[in-house]
């Protein structure tokens, strides 16, 4: 079987996985944003590799979106390391910078490997998702407890009454999203031992919602 680069082997899986959930390939704007490149020439070069190579061909009844995968990518199978289309491979973050946290590597601190059926439809694409460690106790009465890993979808406009996960400053928290006739929005704990914090009285932004939490247990 045709060898591929880690680099090709990584930007296939994408484009397997995007087919997968959405029966779309990935454009080469979105290759660009998972693979971390800063040009979308780069995605074209990958993209062309792996055509040259016999895994992927021309689309011509979508001009937009114009390759399809060959008998020869759909038999190529993951390796342990990314995801494939039942499973998702997130990143898991030791802190949440400012910007997209999916592309911050520096801040990577391993890798939470979930299946698809786990979080709710329509499913994400992989490079909208990160892991996060709660800490504390003001989530309990909502099941989260200390220690837990949160899934989070990058969404900056998330609706009233999500779990986010939102910046204050140089810190971030988790708490459900609310919005108060009076007082305008706020995040507030589920727990009756901590306060709410109004967006009034400490300015926040929303980094994304909680979609999926795993616990190890013992």
């Amino acid at each position: 079987m045709t060898k591929l680069t880690p680099t090709q082997s990584k930007a296939l899986d994408f484009i397997r996985t995007s087919i997968e959930r959405s029966g779309v390939a990935p454009t080469l704007r979105e290759i660009c944003v998972y693979m971390g490149y800063n040009a979308v020439g780069s995605a074209q070069d990958v993209v062309s590799a792996l055509r040259k190579k016999g895994f992927i061909e021309e689309n011509e009844r979508q001009a937009a979106r114009t390759y399809l995968l060959t008998s020869l990518a759909r038999h190529q199978r993951s390796t342990p390391e990314e995801g494939d289309f039942n499973t998702y491979s997130i990143p898991c973050l030791g802190t949440v910078p400012a910007g997209n946290p999916v592309l911050a590597t520096e801040e990577r601190i391993g890798t939470l490997r979930m299946s698809i059926a786990l979080l709710p439809k329509p499913h994400p694409r992989a490079d909208e998702l990160f892991a996060l460690r709660a800490t504390g106790e003001s989530m309990v009465g909502a099941g989260i407890l200390d220690g837990d890993w949160l899934v989070v979808r990058v969404d900056k406009d998330p609706v009233r009454e999500m779990i986010v996960v939102a910046r204050l400053g140089d810190e971030v928290t988790v708490k459900r999203l609310m919005r108060d006739k009076a007082q305008g929005w706020y995040l507030k704990p589920e727990n009756p031992h901590f306060a709410p914090i109004y967006a009034n009285d400490q300015p926040f932004e929303i980094v994304g919602r909680v979609v999926a939490l795993q616990r190890a247990l013992g």
